[in-house]
């Protein structure tokens, strides 16, 4: 066959081609929706009735991460005082926790509560700013600043908790710590030198393994102090969070859970009013990184179920929680 009629028998078969391809499209594409949809590039997504604000530890800056409960400035309620949960890493706690709390309060299973997340120092990175904040003692095998745990209690105590219960109307008996990992840490330390600061404690995947388990061990040593103990404490581990086999953590987490569990449970023994209690919760099937948004919904509801909650506030009652949810029907 000459070039010229090679030519012409190629260019014949790409107009048939064209040709079936107009009358028989193919299947993927005529099956293919037209989907009306805009792009809304300034138009971020918003957790309801939450805004931040920046506060200063002498020179290092910090930001809350506050959302006010549904119905709080509606005028049923404006004699109610709120308690407060305070989150610590608040960049990833805080989603979860607004996310985990909505429909429990909207159902009216949980009774509504200010929730205030504190950030990492602002223009430091997280893991830097959290190692340094909520660690205890100083390590020196750890090439990043370590033992910042009083300094950041301080502005616990005499900054953050201030703030809120000077701007917002709160419970001052109802506050309520949440820390995960290193946070839960940070938690453990606060329970054995400051006990009352908080009512409530909520620990995922607590990091205890922090200097060859010293947090645990000056626990054990100040074993009187722990008898008089006025609070809730809900532990969430997962189970895998272990160095045995099957386990995929460096340290034995469980283990060290197990035991802090069994140190407070010592001291609620012989206490009278039975003023300590304590839950351990085992999470299946979870490792460090999936753990805290089970230990979050589970502790909530160990804590503020409505009719079962460990720590239930007596200013807000059924009556309360029904003006607020006609008040504002949004989660």
């Amino acid at each position: 066959m000459s070039y010229r009629n090679c030519s012409t028998a190629l260019i014949k078969l790409m107009l048939c081609s064209l040709l079936l391809a107009c009358f028989f499209p193919a299947t993927s594409m005529a099956k293919k929706p037209n989907i009306d949809a805009t792009v809304m590039h300034n138009s971020p997504f918003n957790i309801p009735r939450s805004h931040t604000v920046k506060i200063q530890d002498k020179e290092r800056t910090y930001k809350l991460y506050i959302k006010l409960p549904k119905g709080y400035k509606s005028s049923q309620n404006r004699d109610i005082d709120y308690p407060v949960i305070y989150l610590t890493d608040a960049m990833y706690t805080f989603q979860i926790m607004s996310g985990v709390t909505r429909f429990p309060m909207k159902s009216k299973q949980m009774v509504p509560a200010i929730i205030v997340g504190i950030s990492w120092e602002l223009g430091m990175q997280g893991d830097t700013s959290r190692v340094r904040d909520y660690t205890p003692t100083v390590d020196n095998s750890w090439n990043k600043v370590t033992g910042g745990a009083d300094r950041h209690l301080r502005f616990l105590k005499h900054s953050v908790i201030p703030y809120v219960e000077q701007n917002y109307r709160t419970d001052s008996e109802q506050r309520t710590y949440v820390g995960n990992s290193l946070g839960g840490l940070l938690g453990g330390y606060i329970l054995l030198k400051q006990p009352e600061l908080f009512r409530n404690y909520l620990l995922g995947s607590p990091s205890f393994w922090w200097q060859q388990q010293t947090l645990l061990s000056q626990l054990e040593s100040n074993s009187d102090a722990l008898t008089k103990l006025n609070a809730n404490v809900f532990v969430g581990i997962g189970a895998l969070e272990h160095n045995r086999k099957g386990g995929d953590s460096e340290f034995d987490m469980v283990g060290d859970a197990k035991r802090f569990k069994a140190l407070l449970d010592k001291a609620a023994k012989p206490q009278p009013q039975k003023t300590l209690h304590t839950k351990l919760l085992l999470i299946n099937e979870a490792h460090h990184a999936t753990a805290f948004a089970t230990t979050a919904i589970h502790g909530m509801d160990w804590l503020f179920n409505h009719k079962q909650g460990k720590s239930l506030p007596k200013a807000i009652t059924s009556q309360d929680n029904e003006a607020r949810h006609s008040a504002d029907d949004s989660f």
